[in-house]
């Protein structure tokens, strides 16, 4: 199994999480077992994060939490130097629009909730047709006064830049971006972990209790960038839609039997979105999402699949 026998493919248990503008689309979509008659907004594909854990399906470590497993056999993760498991996937369901929103940077999210920043990027998998399909992504404010003035009163569209977008794009978002994802949108997404979002505009939305759902304007102008800027700093090449200092994240669209390596990785996690096939002879279909730990870099495709691929 791969380069090194002693190794196992980890399959993981993902986490779905309530969300007012979720649905039970991640069920049909993805199979996924969703709890009945529940809007769900996010599945948490791998995740160590404490708001939507994943767990170990298989082998040794069968049930353990991702977190613990991370703690507990570092050696499978190339004995690493983070306290912390410092990735998430997630596929987002968008029936309705996400809040407008902005996340931290790593000094600002480390100062303010000792945690990481949340930089993050999506792959759209479903969305309207052109020209409706569209994100939230940026801001026309060229001070932070303007800025400031435009959200007290409300005049997002003066505020907001939206973005064209289809089935298939990548877009990335780094943290002090303004971005919200728009009604009927699903994205796979990658990101630091971290559940940092402060929130300019909920459409003047309610939670479940018929509470209006709390906004961040504060931690917004403290941290917002004025005028916006291009942010587009991933460092694509070949196959890697992002090459830097957060993560690596690839797409793998394979056809047949093909071989794949990724030499001096410490370790691999990789999600299936489409398909169905073999990895070194161990069945993978739409909706599988696992771990190859340490040593475990090169490896056998067979068949018609679509994944993305990531490590840090």
């Amino acid at each position: 199994m791969g380069n090194n026998p002693l190794s196992q493919i980890i399959f993981l248990i993902p986490a779905f999480v309530h969300k007012i503008w979720g649905s039970q689309k991640l069920a049909h979509k993805f199979n996924f077992d969703l709890p009945k008659n529940t809007a769900i907004g996010e599945a948490w594909l791998i995740s160590a994060h404490p708001n939507g854990m994943s767990y170990v399906l298989n082998g040794t470590h069968k049930g353990l939490s991702l977190a613990q497993l991370f703690k507990d056999f570092p050696h499978l993760f190339g004995n690493p130097h983070e306290a912390e498991y410092p990735l998430l996937t997630k596929i987002l369901d968008a029936n309705d629009s996400l809040s407008v929103q902005i996340h931290p940077d790593d000094e600002y999210a480390q100062k303010h909730h000792q945690s990481l920043g949340k930089t993050e990027c999506w792959y759209v998998l479903d969305c309207l047709p052109e020209p409706k399909g569209q994100v939230i992504l940026g801001h026309f404010a060229k001070t932070k006064d303007q800025f400031k003035q435009w959200v007290y009163k409300g005049q997002w569209n003066k505020l907001l830049k939206y973005v064209p977008i289809k089935e298939g794009q990548f877009i990335y978002v780094p943290s002090l971006k303004i971005h919200g994802l728009l009604a009927h949108t699903m994205v796979f997404e990658l990101q630091q972990s971290s559940d940092i979002t402060y929130r300019l505009y909920d459409y003047d939305r309610r939670d479940d209790f018929g509470n209006p759902r709390v906004l961040h304007l504060k931690e917004a102008e403290d941290i917002i960038i004025t005028p916006d800027k291009d942010n587009s700093d991933t460092n694509a090449h070949d196959n890697y839609l992002v090459d830097n200092q957060f993560y690596k994240l690839i797409k793998i669209t394979n056809d047949g039997i093909k071989n794949y390596s990724y030499p001096d990785v410490r370790w691999l996690q990789v999600s299936v979105l489409d398909g169905k096939g073999t990895i070194d002879g161990e069945p993978i279909k739409k909706g599988d999402s696992f771990i190859l730990p340490h040593g475990y870099n090169s490896f056998t495709l067979d068949g018609n699949l679509m994944m993305m691929i990531s490590y840090c």
